[in-house]
């Protein structure tokens, strides 16, 4: 690319290297320009960080694809300066929040001291309670997530790795480099999941002990502490599963089918003779309710069904018709421990 196709003018860089440089794909001398130019003042900082957040909020949903992010910063450099630029950016920010279901919350990680200083971007995905959705990494990787789901990671990438951390459920497509490897941190750096470049999905809900992560395609290597203390690997083959309790510290592995691991991406829930415990506990994160068992009996009970894109409502009816449970639906007059309403699921035995 020729120098002048870069830049504007002969400080000022345009758009197309400015998306270069959120995509973590600049050479070290435009990202040293880009950087010099934010350190300029605020206005450019904030023209940077703008521009990411409708690059990001473009990729996670087509709805928002008429959105052109070269023409919004040439729109933005043209604008006013002061209240008028604030309010557009949080106008953006908000349609973007309500387009997707997917709350987008960025942070400027370093501040700029010096001109050849790196600047990070912290993001912050969230998938709201009861929803669904994915976002495309700046390397070419998507990342699928769960409800009430949280995806954390700086842009740009390190050079050594490509660090995200994860809370609640995921699956990942990840895009193949072997020079700089792709880690999954969860559980609060309790395991870290290092690939090259694959397919998998992992579990790790904040109130749960076991993290599971499901191998559909390539390798992985699953690094944590035994119960000795002692920094172990172990590695996954296709259509293998760990079951690691970042509590017990034990690590159980074995074969499966992986479709009912994945099948959450498209709207369906597939149960082959799978204790209640674990079906409750899909249902609870698929529709944001959460279960009571009254009778104890219920938990020792085991239940097979396929359900694509079905209401929890016709989900409970065919439990309470193949499993001989009545149910009962309880919705909370008071906010929990995150402020928000919930609805409860009472299962007892049918007498």
């Amino acid at each position: 690319m020729v120098e002048s196709d870069l830049i504007v003018n002969e400080r000022e860089p345009n758009a197309s290297l400015l998306l270069s440089y959120i995509k973590g794909r600049a050479s070290a001398s435009e990202r040293k320009q880009v950087e010099e130019w934010m350190a300029e003042n605020e206005e450019n900082e904030q023209a940077v960080l703008q521009l990411g957040r409708i690059y990001f909020a473009q990729r996670t949903h087509q709805r928002i694809a008429s959105r052109d992010p070269h023409a919004a910063f040439e729109s933005m450099q043209k604008r006013k300066k002061g209240r008028q630029v604030k309010m557009w950016i949080q106008r953006i920010a908000v349609a973007a929040a309500c387009l997707t279901g997917v709350v987008f919350i960025t942070k400027l990680a370093t501040k700029v001291q010096k001109p050849a200083q790196q600047i990070s971007q912290l993001i912050t995905v969230e998938a709201n309670p009861g929803m669904r959705t994915h976002i495309h990494l700046p390397d070419g990787t998507t990342a699928y997530l769960n409800s009430n789901s949280t995806l954390t990671y700086t842009i740009p990438f390190d050079e050594k790795e490509r660090s995200v951390a994860l809370k609640g459920e995921a699956y990942f497509k990840v895009s193949h480099n072997a020079e700089q490897p792709f880690v999954v941190s969860v559980a609060d750096d309790n395991m870290h999941i290092r690939v090259l470049g694959t397919e998998f999905n992992v579990q790790a809900y904040q109130d749960e002990e076991n993290i599971q992560t499901t191998l559909v395609e390539g390798s992985v290597k699953l690094l944590y502490k035994n119960e000795s203390g002692k920094m172990v690997e172990q590695s996954l083959k296709p259509s293998e599963k760990a079951d690691f309790n970042h509590l017990s510290k034990n690590m159980m592995v074995k074969t499966v089918d992986t479709e009912f691991d994945t099948a959450w991406m498209d709207g369906r829930l597939v149960f082959k003779d799978t204790p209640l415990p674990e079906v409750l506990k899909k249902l609870s994160h698929f529709y944001n309710v959460k279960f009571e068992v009254t009778d104890p009996i219920i938990r020792s009970y085991n239940f097979t069904g396929t359900f694509s894109n079905r209401q929890l409502s016709q989900i409970l009816d065919y439990l309470k018709i193949s499993s001989n449970i009545n149910y009962t639906i309880n919705q909370s007059e008071k906010d929990d421990s995150e402020g928000v309403k919930y609805t409860t699921i009472v299962l007892r035995k049918r007498s």
